[in-house]
């Protein structure tokens, strides 16, 4: 039975050093009691071998490895005093690492079991009955995951790891061809990053061609200086959301001159709520509206979405001519000739800075950078 036991709970490299293994159930855990042979001990203090029994401890520990319930084993752990310098400290534990109750068979099991891509860390904390907070640490400790080669195009951009972190945003590197990671950098600080890159030889940072990335100066900062010969492509993405924004501006001021509780000429509160119900149409495709009959409460009746859009642009002149310069450059976008394009783009950045508009002229220095 004795020699069973050990099996069962995998610890056959501690066969000379455990004196007794009694198995018992509380629900549906297994627990292990076990106590170890007396061994000589050291002082961790006068490092003497003088010392006197004091009592037993008992340390629970994880091993959920080779049942299918959870198991924990109660190490009758002794406590000694020093009998030279009269301080108290405990036997060796072989089960498990200081200020830890995971133990390290059970944390190999969990490394083994993640080696699957498939398996994910909620699926080994579930197994191995820990929290998934405790399979992320054990990875992270364990597992220093090399980053691939640099690409010839390369995605850079932010996301959002934790409030409790040093750092609340970790930038990552993508592959643009394969959609691969290539890294996780702790944090998207320029100097972190310039210091990141300077650690990769120089033959192996020009070859990359281009870098995608958002509007954080820091990143385009970091790229001129780390990869002269790389040319920086913004995300259109980028573009669009602070040219939406521009508009969202306009739409915005022209809503408030019809607010209902203004008493002033231009007060209507037919244009008021039609400004903001249908606000979605100043910003989203066209063809992404919804093609049906749309709803019309004020009207009681269905309206199509052109007839919506023109009744909207049909309030203001500036919002019309906004809403058309924004159109341009999202036609822009989509079918911009390469031979064409710097000329067009050139068009439509001098028409943006020569708006009468004031959000719309911002918008054209943010396009020319």
């Amino acid at each position: 039975m004795y020699d069973n036991n050990i099996k069962l709970l995998s610890l056959i490299h501690l066969r000379d050093n455990i004196e007794s293994i009694d198995i018992t159930y509380d629900s549906d855990t297994l627990i292990a009691i076990i106590k170890l042979f007396k061994r000589t001990t050291t002082c961790a203090v006068c490092r003497t071998n003088a010392s006197k029994f004091n009592c037993y401890k008992i340390k629970k520990i994880i091993h959920s490895i080779s049942t299918q319930k959870p198991c924990i084993i109660h190490f009758k752990q002794r406590r000694y005093q020093c009998i030279t310098c009269g301080k108290t400290y405990f036997e060796d534990n072989p089960f498990v690492e200081s200020n830890s109750n995971i133990g390290h068979l059970t944390k190999l099991s969990i490394l083994e079991y993640l080696k699957d891509f498939n398996h994910t860390f909620t699926d080994t904390a579930k197994l191995f009955n820990v929290s998934i907070q405790s399979v992320i640490d054990i990875f992270d400790k364990s597992i220093d995951a090399r980053r691939r080669l640099l690409p010839e195009i390369i995605c850079i951009d932010e996301v959002f790891t934790s409030k409790m972190n040093r750092y609340k945003y970790a930038c990552v590197l993508l592959d643009f061809k394969s959609s691969k990671l290539i890294d996780v950098i702790a944090t998207r600080h320029k100097n972190y990053l310039i210091e990141y890159f300077s650690r990769i030889s120089l033959k192996e940072r020009t070859s990359v061609k281009y870098f995608i990335m958002d509007m954080w100066d820091s990143y385009r900062d970091t790229v001129k200086l780390c990869f002269p010969q790389a040319k920086i492509a913004v995300d259109s993405f980028h573009i669009i959301r602070n040219l939406n924004e521009a508009l969202k501006a306009v739409r915005i001021k022209v809503q408030n001159k019809y607010y209902q509780n203004r008493s002033k000429l231009e007060h209507h509160d037919m244009y008021y709520y039609m400004l903001k119900k249908f606000h979605y149409f100043f910003v989203k495709d066209y063809e992404s509206i919804y093609d049906g009959k749309i709803k019309m409460t004020k009207y009681q009746s269905y309206w199509h979405k052109s007839e919506i859009l023109g009744y909207l642009l049909s309030i203001d002149d500036e919002l019309t001519t906004a809403y058309r310069l924004k159109e341009r450059y999202r036609e822009f976008n989509l079918t911009a000739d390469y031979e064409t394009c710097n000329d067009e783009l050139n068009d439509l950045i001098y028409e943006f800075r020569n708006s009468g508009l004031e959000s719309f002229r911002s918008f054209g220095k943010t396009l020319e950078r």
